[in-house]
Order: structure tokens, then sequence, then C-alpha cells
């Protein structure tokens, strides 16, 4: 065979592999509906002086020591099922705006979840409110949990957000805190019948009305003693931020990098 032609017979053999690779395991198995459901985990505490509160079951009432003060509507006393709340730092006394920072997680119903199409998770509300020094946290994770109603079967993913307290000698705007995103893609434990791995990608949706011009899609800001509200956006993918198939121009110059060998064994 020359190797012209055999050139040629791998070059079908692996544009005819690549069309198949692309195409397997583009759906999820079962009910595309899923139940989400957060919670915060593993704080990262900034001192031996810090002081936080968790609840990730808000449909019984708040655990002791939150304040609720400027709550998402309807989670002044109780939550819907799905909905965490995470509270950090002792609020300061010389301030008129005297109330610990606070983060609320609210779920909604996911009934549109294809692969490579953006859905929404659910609102990531946060209060910025004014500490004391060394007595919040400098970051927590963010996990949820994705439930198909058909089987009882469970996705689960963990975010880390960084939590960047500002000093307040500036601008509103430089005053303003962030939530940042630390990783914005995670593995979801879930493989399809073609053994692919799905991971679950996350980034924030800015309302109009809040910091949207200082904030990103794995950033999002609050003026100091408000209350920003971001959609939390995901998207289900087998291949985060890599890609799966080579360009073709790099398929043939390794094919034509190999032609001296095959010529070579002919020989």
């Amino acid at each position: 065979m020359s190797p012209i032609r055999f050139l040629f017979i791998c070059v079908g053999v692996i544009a005819a592999v690549t069309c198949v690779r692309e195409a397997k395991g583009q759906t999820l198995s079962g009910n595309p509906t899923f139940l989400a459901s957060g919670r915060f985990t593993n704080p990262v505490e900034e001192g031996a002086n810090s002081l936080l509160v968790r609840d990730n079951n808000l449909s019984n009432g708040y655990n002791t020591g939150a304040d609720t003060t400027d709550a998402p509507s309807g989670l002044a006393t109780t939550g819907p099922a799905g909905a965490a709340f995470f509270q950090w730092g002792r609020a300061s006394t010389s301030d008129t705006y005297a109330h610990p920072s606070a983060l609320w997680f609210i779920p909604v119903e996911i009934s549109d979840a294809a692969p490579g199409k953006d859905f929404q998770i659910g609102y990531l509300y946060y209060r910025n409110g004014t500490i004391q020094s060394s007595t919040g946290a400098s970051a927590v994770d963010l996990g949820i949990t994705f439930t198909f109603p058909s089987d009882g079967g469970t996705m689960n993913t963990s975010f880390t957000s960084n939590l960047i307290n500002t000093p307040n000698s500036g601008t509103a705007e430089q005053n303003a805190d962030v939530v940042s995103l630390s990783n914005h893609f995670a593995p979801t434990g879930y493989k399809d019948s073609s053994g692919n791995a799905y991971y679950l990608e996350l980034s924030f949706k800015m309302d109009a009305d809040t910091l949207n011009t200082l904030s990103t899609g794995t950033e999002f800001r609050a003026y100091e003693g408000a209350t920003s509200r971001a959609e939390i956006i995901g998207r289900f993918t087998t291949t985060p931020d890599i890609a799966v198939v080579p360009e073709p121009s790099s398929l043939l110059i390794g094919l034509f990098g190999a032609l001296p060998l095959i010529s070579r064994r002919k020989r």
C-alpha cells in the first residue's frame, strides 16, 4: 500500500471515529426534569473569633444565631425544600448596618437541562454586612444535588466560593464585597450508557438592579449594607473547557509526520 493511500484511509477512519465520539453521550438518560437542593459546607474561618452559622434545611426554620434581616421574600422564618443559608462574621457595633454577612441559596424547578444548554438552577442572595475584623469566613463550598424524580437517582457537585471582604475606605463600588467562584465546573458523578462522565459548569447572571457592571460570570458583588441577587446558571457537559477532538489540521500534521516511518518500514 502506498504511503499516500494509507494517509487517506487513516484520515477517513479518524474522521469517522471523530463523528461518533462527538455524537455519543449527548443525552442524559431518564427524565430531564430535576429537583435541586443546595448546601453550604467546609467554611474557612478567618480566625479564632470567627462566628459562622449554617442551615442547610430551611424548611424547618433557621438555626440559632441566624440573622434574617433583609432575607429574600418568603424566607424570613422558613424556606422551601432545597434552600440553604450561610452567615459569617460578628456585626460591627460602630456601623449603622449592624448585621453579619450572609448567603441564601434558593432552587428553582428544572425542566430542561439538555447537555450543552444553559439552564437556571436557582438564585444566590448576598447580604453584605459590616463585620468585625477576623470574625468571618474567607471561603465556603456551595454543594448542589440534582435528583431525578423518575427514579430517585442523584448527581452531586461542589463549588468553592471565595468570600472577599473589602476594607470600607473608598467609594461605594470599591467597598463592595465579592463572592468569587474558585472552580466553575465540577464532576457530577454521572456517566451515561456510553461511559461519558458528565460535569456541571456554573456561572452567575446578575440582576439589572445590582452591581452588574462590576460583576462577571464567576464573580458578583454587593454594596456595603445591601443585598444583591444573581441567577445561578448551569450547563451539563462531558468536556468542560477541554476540546474533545483535535483540529483536522493537527491530525494531518501528525499523520504527515508519521509518513517517513511508514516508508522506512516498507523498505
